[in-house]
């Protein structure tokens, strides 16, 4: 790791403030990437971590059973693999258990059409109906999801002649790869490219939960030599050559926060700050001033979500709804989250942006659902529901050049603030997003860090700099 950076650089700074090269706002999948990758390049890095048990890949042990924060799958073929591979985090874990998965239609629950047998035993689909499915997804190969971007999912869909039974199964694979419920607002690039994913290379439920790649990250950063902090940043501020974070005393929020920083709050100065804590309000909160390149951007995404642990796998272990934005499948078994012979369950209700109903109703939705899917709620051994939680920090749409013009990690505008996570950068969406532009965001921050190093080696000589 490097010396870090010479306390005189810069203008304003007190005798007493720390110097870093990087300092990285945010303890989630995003900001250990960043700080992984940038300690990596041999910077000192300081990870501030407001809360680290409150971010959403937390996986938590639950009576006999390990839960997950509502339904969590990693894509096999994502961005994000790579990134784990460089920094040496190994996860494992299964593919879903689709086969003998059910759809539901109203109260009407038959098999899913996802192969020639189910398609013609099936009554959620007409046969006109098959014949349109099975041309459209034969087609897929050959989508171009950069094409799509300047349309929403529903208008790309009346393009490709979708209507009636079979179009419901696409927005069912839709919401699916995605968790975004509107369709009439989302642009088409970011459905075609999950849906792909999903098809091509599936994705793994994984054994021991998500937080294995917290523990994988976390194991990286310290052997990296990354200091991790359990405060928040109460603000962010470009001054001269270098930025002044202000650090609150406590904890708070997701490593950003208003805190009162009191007697007991620091400043660290820093070549370069990572901001990696959330939505872009999180980040906007302790900048300066919102990004201009942010004002445009959709609200987050939110999903209800009821996590169960049965003594049993239930009789129905997929059950996917296509007229409503309902999802339940049965994580564990395949994945390793359970007591031998037990079994953990995921629900989940998609929201519209529109929608803010109240948690009892939602909850009640979600359980008549998983009645539906034969599981007897009120047997379940542990049962955990979770209402509105943010699935990605905002929505990609055509009027803001869909997911191939979402800002990227250098859009805070600001000198030396980089940022980072699942609502950020092309190409890529939920935690690939977030594992691709945290290595981004650490390997920019580490290269501004060091350019502020040199001259200040030149000229004032760092000590081991």
């Amino acid at each position: 790791m490097g010396a870090g950076l010479d306390p005189t650089i810069g203008t304003g700074t007190a005798a007493g403030d720390r110097t870093v090269d990087v300092v990285v706002v945010g303890g989630g999948l995003a900001g250990l990437t960043a700080a992984a990758t940038a300690a990596g390049d041999g910077r000192s890095v300081v990870l501030l971590d407001g809360r680290p048990g409150g971010n959403r890949a937390v996986t938590e042990t639950v009576g006999r059973f390990l839960f997950n924060r509502g339904a969590h799958a990693l894509y096999r073929k994502g961005a994000g693999r790579p990134v784990l591979a460089r920094l040496g985090v190994q996860v494992t874990g299964s593919r879903p258990p689709l086969r003998g998965g059910m759809g539901r239609r109203g109260d009407v629950v038959d098999r899913l059409p996802l192969g020639p047998v189910t398609a013609v035993r099936t009554r959620l689909v007409s046969r006109r109906g098959l014949t349109r499915l099975a041309r459209v997804l034969a087609g897929m190969p050959r989508w171009r999801p950069a094409d799509l971007a300047d349309r929403t999912a529903a208008d790309w869909f009346d393009e490709l002649g979708l209507e009636g039974d079979e179009r419901q199964v696409v927005e069912m694979l839709a919401r699916t790869a995605t968790y975004v419920a509107d369709l009439d607002t989302v642009s088409a690039d970011l459905i075609a490219l999950q849906v792909k994913l999903a098809a091509q290379g599936n994705v793994d439920y994984l054994d021991g939960g998500w937080q294995t790649i917290l523990d994988g990250l976390g194991a990286a950063s310290e052997r990296a030599g990354v200091e991790r902090v359990p405060a928040a940043a109460r603000a962010v501020v470009p001054e001269g050559r270098l930025v002044r974070v202000e650090v609150a005393a406590g904890r708070d929020g997701d490593g950003t926060g208003a805190a009162d920083g009191g007697a007991d709050a620091t400043t660290l100065l820093a070549g370069a700050v990572v901001m990696a804590a959330g939505t872009p309000d999180a980040m906007a909160s302790v900048l300066p001033q919102r990004p201009v390149a942010w004002a445009a951007l959709a609200g987050p995404i939110h999903v209800a979500c009821l996590d169960l642990g049965l003594a049993k796998p239930p009789p129905t272990r997929v059950l996917l709804g296509l007229d409503r934005p309902i999802y339940l499948i049965c994580h564990a078994p395949p994945a390793r989250l359970a007591p031998a012979g037990g079994a953990v369950v995921h629900g989940m209700r998609y929201l519209r942006a529109a929608e803010d109903l109240p948690a009892a109703e939602l909850r009640g939705e979600l359980e008549a659902h998983a009645r539906l899917a034969g599981i007897d709620v009120a047997a379940a051994e542990e049962a955990r529901y979770r209402h509105r939680m943010v699935s990605t920090g905002a929505l990609p749409t055509p009027e803001t050049g869909g997911l191939a013009r979402r800002p990227g990690v250098t859009s805070s505008g600001f000198d030396g603030v980089f940022v980072a996570g699942d609502w950020l950068g092309p190409g890529a969406h939920l935690a690939d997003a977030a594992l691709a532009t945290g290595e981004q965001a650490g390997r920019r921050a580490a290269e501004r860090a060091e350019g502020v190093r040199r001259p200040a080696v030149a000229g004032a000589g760092v000590a081991g700099g």
